[in-house]
């Protein structure tokens, strides 16, 4: 077989995973039958590989489907071959299909939906009670071009507040939380942190989050903060350009995977000698239900906490 015929086949990696019941737009759980994964910690590329974050495997089509179906290596490659070696591309099909897809990908723009979608939030009650009911007021909301959309489409149909993260991405909440589409993220959403200007702004501090809602939860306080999206994007946080200087918070969930990626970060912290200290999200799950559940023991708690730090710095200059 040649070399342009094996990779055409492993070009469907991600209609293998959504055949198995994977949804490859957002994160899911990994598939290494040696990860107990209790957090989606796997992500789908578009250059027809996986990643997990979690336990650090990658995985093509063929690695896939060993995974999956418990076969050996030279089993899941005769696999493949059953399922999608039907169809036999020529090299310059492949890459006009590729070509295709590349320009697809890089051609959403939401700039102007995001206009849009604002707009939409200035008429929306419900949107706002959302909001309002989640700890953020609307001069925050306005201050990050917080927006409303009903996306509909056959797997989804879901009311939700827009949250941009930048010109191609962005983050929807389901102002309903008691449907089934809670979240979710544009496909070929590019990874990228929430705010990141926090990291280089002239503010001396900066707390780190996982989520959006939780990153507005500090900046609704006027404290500076940048969200990861996730806890798995530890390793974007610490390649991203940042303010050496600065002394960072670490704030991010209370369970395994903000544990473990906190630690991370500390070590990061440590090795690069960056001052940096922990919040415990007054013992709630995120900051965001801290903000929910006692307002005032947040403020008070980050405050204090920010004072210190503070003081500590005066102290060294």
């Amino acid at each position: 077989m040649e070399q342009y015929e094996i990779e055409n086949i492993k070009s469907n990696l991600q209609t293998y995973l959504e055949t198995k019941g994977y949804r490859t737009d957002k994160f899911f759980t990994c598939i290494n039958p040696e990860h107990a994964d209790k957090h989606p910690s796997m992500k789908y590329y578009d250059d027809n590989h996986v990643h997990c974050f979690g336990c650090g495997v990658t995985y093509d089509l063929i690695g896939a489907i060993s995974a999956i179906e418990h076969l050996d290596h030279k089993e899941a490659f005769k696999k493949a071959i059953e399922y999608y070696g039907r169809k036999t591309l020529t090299p310059e099909t492949i890459l006009r299909q590729k070509t295709i897809k590349n320009e697809e990908k890089t051609a959403k723009n939401y700039e102007k939906a995001y206009k849009y979608w604002q707009n939409a939030l200035k008429d929306n009650f419900e949107a706002q009670k959302y909001l309002l009911s989640r700890g953020i007021d609307l001069p925050t909301a306005n201050r990050f071009g917080l927006g409303f959309n009903c996306f509909k489409s056959k797997d989804m149909n879901m009311a939700a507040v827009v949250i941009p993260i930048s010109n191609s991405c962005f983050s929807a909440r389901n102002i309903y939380p008691d449907e089934e589409m809670r979240y979710f993220k544009p496909k070929h959403c590019d990874v990228e942190l929430f705010n990141k200007q926090a990291m280089t702004n002239k503010k001396p501090i900066c707390v780190i989050t996982e989520g959006e809602l939780d990153c507005l939860s500090f900046e609704a306080l006027n404290v500076n903060c940048v969200g990861l999206g996730s806890a798995n994007n530890v390793n974007l946080f610490i390649e991203s350009e940042k303010d050496k200087n600065k002394t960072f918070i670490i704030a991010l969930d209370n369970d395994d995977a903000g544990e473990k990626w906190s630690q991370k970060l500390k070590e990061y912290f440590k090795e690069n000698k960056i001052k940096f200290a922990e919040f415990d999200n007054c013992g709630y799950k995120d900051p965001n239900e801290a903000l929910v559940k006692d307002r005032n023991a947040f403020t008070q708690s980050i405050f204090s906490l920010i004072k210190k730090l503070e003081k500590q710095n005066n102290a060294e200059m």
